[in-house]
């Protein structure tokens, strides 16, 4: 299943933590088979803290940096952060929708990363139906299959010379009905300490181990492997 992830490949996502939560084990793998991969983080998580004496400015410095740190530990040089305000995507849609196709026209991705729009309920995840994710999820599905390949989309765009590109396959974490399993048992130590980065939101805590263990232990089972991470295919119609 991993040769089904053609390169160049975006991973596009909410917050730093989030590709080290559900598909870094994915992205080592990847990497290790020499593919281009390059992390996109729309927020800079810049209100992950429960910490009043702490400002937005300081928590974004700090989990931009863990997010850099995470990604050289599975091989990821090219991150890129757009810094809208955490907690907010809802409210900028359109605007999303454009520097994600301006992006997608630059960047050329054959395959994208992203959160599931539609995740299901959030009865076994509630993080999956937070706004930023599905919000997140429905723009860059827009962005990849409607805007990006569209010339009447934001034709300045094309006065700039991005050309419109049409992405190939979307990959979506935190889905509750996965149809693609990847083998992560074999890069299991490197995707842990990869998300062990992410001091800021207590991911180093220890037992956190056996809590992402049996995640991927359960979509293993599926998968007929031992560890697996999970994502469902969207293609384009």
């Amino acid at each position: 299943m991993i040769d089904e992830f053609r390169d160049p490949i975006l991973v596009v996502v909410a917050h730093p933590d989030d590709i080290e939560a559900h598909c870094a084990g994915t992205v080592a793998r990847l990497v290790e088979r020499g593919q281009t991969v390059t992390y996109v983080l729309v927020t800079s998580g810049n209100r992950g803290t429960h910490d009043p004496a702490v400002s937005a400015a300081a928590i974004a410095t700090r989990r931009e940096a863990e997010q850099r740190a995470a990604a050289r530990v599975v091989g990821v040089e090219r991150v890129r952060f757009l810094r809208y305000d955490d907690s907010d995507l809802l409210f900028h849609q359109a605007r999303l929708r454009e520097d994600l196709t301006a992006l997608i026209r630059a960047e050329r991705p054959r395959t994208i990363i992203t959160h599931d729009p539609y995740p299901g309920n959030g009865s076994r995840d509630a993080c999956a139906i937070y706004p930023d994710h599905t919000t997140l999820g429905l723009m860059t599905f827009q962005a990849a299959y409607l805007c990006g390949p569209g010339p009447l989309f934001y034709p300045e765009q094309m006065r700039q010379g991005l050309a419109p590109h049409r992405v190939e396959m979307l990959y979506l974490i935190m889905s509750d009905r996965p149809d693609v399993f990847i083998d992560v048992a074999p890069v299991w130590e490197r995707r842990m300490a990869a998300l062990r980065q992410h001091r800021s939101q207590g991911r180093d805590r220890p037992e956190l181990e056996g809590f992402f263990r049996g995640i991927a232990g359960d979509l293993g089972e599926r998968a007929g492997c031992q560890l697996a991470e999970g994502f469902r295919r969207l293609a384009p119609t």
